[in-house]
């Protein structure tokens, strides 16, 4: 069956990954629109895939999208591609899809590489049921509300992050839910590709090479992780560590666990 809009998977590394079918439809169809024609050009062009160009980002997803789907109405088939991986999984696509179904344009998804699923597959991870949480947000009150939601979390959780944003989320996360395995995993599909796995509280940062893109496999809360208040003994150390009163520290675990506000009080005056 033919499709007036086909929503292709690209790489998420290694040039090789493209699937025949990905490569044969990119060379029917009429038009390709790509996250960046620069970096597009660069997989095109291994595989001498020679159409016409058309960007397609975030900036203008919503335009665009319209724009895509009137000249479907046209007649003109079109290639969807990011720049790594599935296009509408934290990469534009979803708005198109969207106004597909509501314009009745007939469409398909070809599979293929995702970080998503190799990541966790490469994790050694619970794959039972897992969440995936896309980024983590720059601003504070983002941070906080995904912090919030990963605390509370039992499913394995699968993250974005940024080399410049890495070291400060390990920070973070040490303060949250030390306990819990974090793994790591970098330049997928490269040369360089790494999957490292932790106990939060034993990380280093100065170990972990700061380079290439990072998916982050968060275990899931454990049923048992504050049964005991002793589970945020490294969160009060550190706490003190840093001149925190005991108001503070009375504070700050008291949102995080359901002990009483005296049970720890008394918890963290007789702390060594």
């Amino acid at each position: 069956m033919d499709y007036q809009i086909y929503f292709v998977p690209t790489p998420i590394g290694n040039l090789e990954d493209m699937t025949l079918r990905a490569i044969n439809t990119l060379k029917k169809v009429d038009l390709i629109a790509c996250e960046d024609t620069r970096e597009s050009k660069k997989l095109l062009d291994f595989y001498e895939i020679n159409k016409p160009l058309t960007s397609y980002h975030k900036f203008n997803e919503q335009a665009k999208s319209e724009e895509l789907i009137k000249k479907a109405n046209e007649g003109v088939t079109i290639g969807v591609i990011s720049d790594q991986g599935m296009p509408g999984m934290s990469d534009p696509g979803e708005i198109l899809i969207k106004k597909c179904i509501d314009n009745d344009i007939s469409y398909t998804i070809l599979p293929g590489p995702s970080s998503i699923l190799t990541a966790l597959i490469g994790s050694g991870q619970d794959m039972t049921t897992f969440t995936f949480y896309g980024f983590i947000g720059k601003k504070s009150k983002e941070k906080n509300e995904l912090y919030e939601k990963l605390k509370n979390e039992d499913k394995t959780s699968i993250i974005f992050d940024s080399v410049h944003n890495l070291p400060k989320t390990i920070e973070d996360f040490k303060k949250i839910f030390p306990e819990r395995k974090l793994t790591i995993a970098r330049e997928l599909t490269k040369k360089f590709e790494e999957y490292k796995t932790y106990t939060i509280k034993d990380i280093n940062p100065e170990e972990i090479t700061l380079k290439g893109e990072f998916v982050l496999i968060l275990e899931g809360k454990k049923a048992d992780e504050s049964a005991d208040i002793s589970y945020f003994d490294g969160k009060i150390k550190e706490m003190i560590r840093d001149g925190k009163s005991t108001k503070e520290i009375v504070k700050e675990i008291k949102k995080e666990s359901s002990f009483s506000k005296n049970e720890i009080y008394e918890y963290v005056i007789n702390f060594e």
